[in-house]
């Protein structure tokens, strides 16, 4: 005991640490029994993905490729090897034999496929889109971009930026969003608490992902899980905002955890209209400071989910176009913090969706 005390006064900085250590882990283990903190983070957890992981995720160039299975050989060890290279031979063109057969039935399988992909591709050009006719797809279109390099391996090179879904969109009124229903993260709560859209309902929470939203009670005061909100109510129009909270995750694992979620909805809401709103960006100088959360990451998540609308069921509608600073960024007069809207500016994001609006034929 005399020797620890003697180091203690010896090393009073180092002492410092190790009892500031000690408080905080205690504090922390406290706060967590008494629900102030959640025991659930872990590696998985958004933020510690954000703050940890800077692996690069395998793609085709970086796959190992793996070794051929070898041949098999057929060996003797007395003299009659004329017998066994004989049988060797014979084995070997039995092998070749059902390489070519297996070889021309995948061929066929292929061309196959990519007649009924045309196919349907054809037919899928062939409908047409929201109106009194039958609906056709309008796909995405992107803006190309001088090449952006990755500053992070969870996303990639930003060559293109994905547009709204072209519609012929009309003005509307407040009313247009009685059947209405926001989900997202603390921006859609800045937008349910300080636009004028008090008519439609909202479900969020701050820091909420993409990952595991269908269980997350973030409707009805968070007193009931998205799931259970969906199964005792219909809406016409769902509108979604998500991926500031994602930046630090992969941009391939980002959008198929999204698009799940919404096919998910959509299995619940056949009726509705979904509007997939891409992810406001954060202010140029933010953005130009951060690797992971910029705005080449935003746009490049944006792009990957926009793929999906449809122009039927599923928009992509951009808010950035109203909030840019002609930079790509988030105006900075606009944000408190470069990822907020103060709370004045919430409504130029309202202006937005009453000039987004859809003819009524298009909820048919």
């Amino acid at each position: 005991m005399k020797k620890l005390w003697q180091m203690i006064k010896g090393c009073p900085l180092f002492s410092i640490l190790i009892i500031s250590g000690v408080i905080v882990t205690a504090s922390g283990y406290v706060g967590a029994a008494l629900g102030v903190y959640k025991w659930d983070v872990s590696f998985h957890h958004p933020m510690a993905q954000t703050v940890l992981l800077d692996e690069r995720v395998a793609t085709g160039t970086d796959a190992t490729s793996t070794d051929a299975p070898g041949k098999s050989e057929l060996t003797s060890e007395s003299t009659g090897s004329e017998a066994a290279e004989k049988q060797t031979t014979e084995v070997k063109s039995t092998e070749k034999q059902t390489s070519e057969n297996a070889s021309t039935e995948k061929t066929t399988e292929k061309s196959t496929e990519k007649a009924t992909t045309e196919k349907a591709t054809t037919e899928k050009a062939t409908i047409d889109t929201g109106g009194s006719a039958a609906p056709v797809t309008r796909q995405t279109q992107y803006k190309k971009v001088k090449k952006r390099k990755a500053r992070n391996s969870c996303y990639r090179d930003l060559t293109q930026i994905a547009l709204e879904t072209q519609y012929p969109y009309i003005k509307v009124d407040k009313s247009y969003f009685d059947d209405a229903l926001f989900i997202g993260d603390s921006r859609v709560e800045g937008l349910a608490l300080y636009s004028g859209l008090d008519n439609a309902e909202f479900a969020y929470m701050e820091g909420l992902t993409s990952f595991g939203l269908m269980g997350e009670k973030i409707a009805a005061n968070g007193t009931k899980t998205l799931t259970e909100l969906l199964q005792s109510k219909q809406f016409r129009k769902i509108y979604i905002m998500l991926g500031i909270n994602e930046a630090g995750y992969d941009t391939e694992t980002y959008a198929s955890t999204y698009i799940d979620a919404v096919a998910q909805i959509q299995a619940l809401q056949p009726d509705a209209v979904i509007f997939m709103m891409g992810c406001m960006h954060v202010s140029s100088d933010y953005s130009a400071s951060h690797d992971i959360v910029n705005n080449d990451n935003i746009d490049d998540k944006n792009g990957a989910i926009a793929a999906y609308a449809d122009g039927i069921k599923l928009f992509y509608l951009d808010m950035n176009t109203v909030v840019d600073d002609g930079k790509g960024g988030l105006v900075k007069d606009y944000t408190w913090d470069d990822i907020h809207l103060q709370a004045q500016y919430y409504s130029l994001w309202e202006q937005y969706l009453y000039e987004h609006g859809l003819k009524d034929d298009a909820f048919k």
